[in-house]
């Protein structure tokens, strides 16, 4: 018996998340392993004053947090005329993940290098995290995922500090990390450049079980066609077969299909 499932993440525990802010595509992603399980948009620092890339750790929270004037001094308490918001998550020393209260900045870059969320997604956000959850910020403008569903998801994003031009080998190695390097065409990847799509979907991933027994390896969908690599199903089912170059068979002791 050959059974196809989806590829769903096991609910996550705070200490096995850890965060995932990409600055070109303005989104701050809650990961486990290597599935994204809540995506959410936020705004980033100016070119300016840009955000900080690297690998932090949440060092702080806070609630109602109280706003200091840079260079200035003067102390904004917590409430409407705070632009902080009403939470606090920092991963550095003056920079951090918060609130605020200009809504219409996210998707925007306009900060002095902190992270402003929508203030309902930021205290959803402080309930799930806590001391010591990892924080990476990356610039990537081409970005390859799996959501929930298992849908494979390509990315692309502008330049938004002018730090580097996108190249067709950059995708597909990428790609080549789920194994869909053949799955996707130059003509496709060009016009997803081009038009700087955001989260395309290319394929998905489904999980096999044979005769109850759960495969490593996994089938793929692309344009409603289900691949399956026949090598692993038939090592689980003790089958020998053997590829015809010639005829583009796959030949087992009874049948070649």
């Amino acid at each position: 018996v050959l059974t196809f499932f989806k590829v769903l993440p096991a609910l996550a525990q705070h200490n096995e998340i850890w965060l995932v802010i990409n600055l070109p595509s303005k989104t701050l992603e809650v990961v486990s392993g290597n599935v994204v399980i809540k995506e959410y948009p936020i705004a980033i620092g100016k070119p300016a004053t840009p955000t900080p890339m690297g690998k932090f750790y949440i060092i702080n929270k806070e609630v109602n947090p109280v706003w200091y004037l840079p260079r200035v001094g003067e102390v904004v308490p917590s409430g409407p005329g705070n632009p902080l918001g009403y939470r606090w998550i920092g991963f550095l020393p003056m920079y951090g993940i918060h609130g605020t209260n200009a809504p219409w900045t996210i998707g925007l870059e306009v900060s002095n290098g902190c992270v402003r969320m929508h203030e309902e997604d930021v205290e959803e956000l402080f309930d799930m995290v806590s001391h010591g959850t990892p924080v990476s910020v990356v610039y990537e403008r081409v970005r390859v995922r799996i959501n929930v569903k298992g849908e494979v998801l390509v990315g692309i994003y502008p330049d938004v500090y002018g730090y580097g031009e996108i190249y067709l080998s950059e995708i597909f190695n990428k790609l080549s990390a789920f194994g869909l390097e053949g799955f996707v065409n130059k003509v496709d990847l060009e016009e997803l450049i081009a038009n700087e799509s955001d989260n395309q979907v290319i394929a998905k991933l489904m999980n096999i079980k044979v005769n109850d027994k759960n495969l490593a390896d996994r089938a793929v969908v692309s344009k409603g066609i289900i691949y399956v690599p026949v090598w692993a199903v038939a090592s689980a089912l003790n089958v020998d077969i053997g590829w015809d170059e010639q005829n583009k068979l796959v030949r087992g002791p009874k049948q070649s299909v």
